[in-house]
């Protein structure tokens, strides 16, 4: 066992393809901890064990399909079942779940071994993301047993973090001890900025496909227009139907699931970054989209939602635009008045590149992330605390 000792993390879904989980294991590694990551790869994609540099990844759970809602609930608990049964064999110092779907894992393992340290690691409000039903009774039921999930886990956990200070007071308030603030912020060492001159104005979509509208008024918007051309690169629940449309329209580039290792080199093919997701969703009202930030740090525009707390970043700063995403010709005005003032669209990235070298970046996030580890002890501080 490693010297500072030893982290059994778990992740619902194939960590292969979830850059933060990487980067927040390779951080610990790197601070003298031995990561072992239990991974629900629904799919079989990956072997049932990788090693990586320093720490692996083992499967467990039962073959599933994303997004299946109330059919998935008993492999939801075959999965917690595994998962924990696994956690104590190894016999961990600290229980890491990321995200609310697996605390009932975390609060599996801390009835039986109460010496175990639990950390909670929120990627998102999950109550309010699309991972559960929103609307109907159903959409009732299901916030109502995720907030019976929070008020059971939370207050077990010795810290718990989040990627946004608007999530901080929400989690106090269902009894955190401390909230430790780490933000999907891009590595400064893997991001270069984007020295591009082409005639040609490409605008990128670089994640995960779920929202459909979104990205179809992108595609309409640059069809006037032969200068545009649009990549939209990653995988995701919606990937298959946003390839058929895209197969409908000209000049769009459509990549299905990327390696995180990849995408770096995919922004140096964009003058631009669209980061719109549904406002409709008070989750992605607070959140600050990863490929906003990566953008950034590429010294790209933004393109994001009008009314959500990023919009307001980009706005204050000159980042880029704020659009309605489902209209069309917003979107549209956007993309002209960036690449009609290639010098003005520079600009807004060299601000962006600043603010990202000023301290939104990986590096800062990962010295958080480190040091509340570092802090874990038998003489935790009980009392609320903030750590920003």
């Amino acid at each position: 066992m490693s010297g500072r000792g030893r982290i059994v993390m778990v992740a619902s879904a194939s960590v292969t393809a979830d850059p933060r989980i990487i980067k927040e294991a390779e951080a610990l590694v790197a601070d003298g901890w031995e990561v072992v990551v239990l991974a629900w790869d629904r799919t079989r994609r990956d072997p049932e064990s990788i090693e990586r540099d320093g720490w692996r990844i083992e499967r467990v759970g039962p073959e599933a399909a994303h997004g299946s809602g109330a059919r998935s609930i008993a492999k939801y608990r075959r999965f917690w079942s595994e998962a924990a049964g696994r956690c104590l064999e190894l016999r961990p110092d600290v229980v890491h779940c990321h995200d609310l779907d697996t605390a009932p894992v975390a609060v599996a393992v801390k009835r039986r071994r109460p010496d175990v340290a639990v950390v909670l690691d929120f990627h998102e409000l999950y109550r309010l993301s699309r991972a559960l039903p929103q609307r109907g009774v159903v959409g009732v039921l299901a916030r109502a047993a995720a907030r019976l999930v929070e008020r059971a886990a939370i207050p077990k956990a010795d810290f718990v973090i989040t990627v946004t200070q608007t999530h901080v007071p929400y989690y106090q308030r269902l009894g955190a001890k401390r909230v430790v603030l780490v933000e999907n912020a891009p590595d400064l060492d893997r991001y270069s900025v984007v020295e591009r001159d082409e005639p040609d104005f490409v605008v990128s979509f670089i994640g995960q496909k779920r929202w459909v509208p979104g990205l179809e008024a992108l595609m309409r918007a640059i069809q006037p227009h032969p200068h545009l051309r649009a990549l939209l690169a990653g995988g995701g629940s919606k990937a298959e139907e946003v390839a058929r449309i895209a197969a409908t329209m000209e000049r769009v580039e459509v990549i299905g699931r990327v390696d995180p290792d990849e995408i770096p080199a995919l922004y140096h093919r964009c003058d631009a970054v669209y980061a719109c997701y549904d406002a409709s969703l008070e989750n992605w009202r607070t959140a600050i989209p990863v490929k906003a930030l990566e953008g950034m740090a590429c010294g790209l525009p933004v393109i994001v939602t009008r009314g959500t707390d990023i919009a307001a970043f980009v706005e204050e700063h000159g980042l880029g635009y704020a659009v309605d995403p489902l209209d069309v010709a917003e979107v549209e005005e956007a993309l002209l008045k960036l690449s009609s003032d290639r010098d003005g669209a520079r600009e807004m990235g060299r601000r962006g590149r600043a603010i990202i070298e000023g301290g939104l970046n990986w590096q800062a996030a990962a010295r958080r992330l480190v040091e509340a580890y570092r802090a874990l002890g038998p003489a935790r501080d009980e009392r609320p605390d903030v750590v920003d």
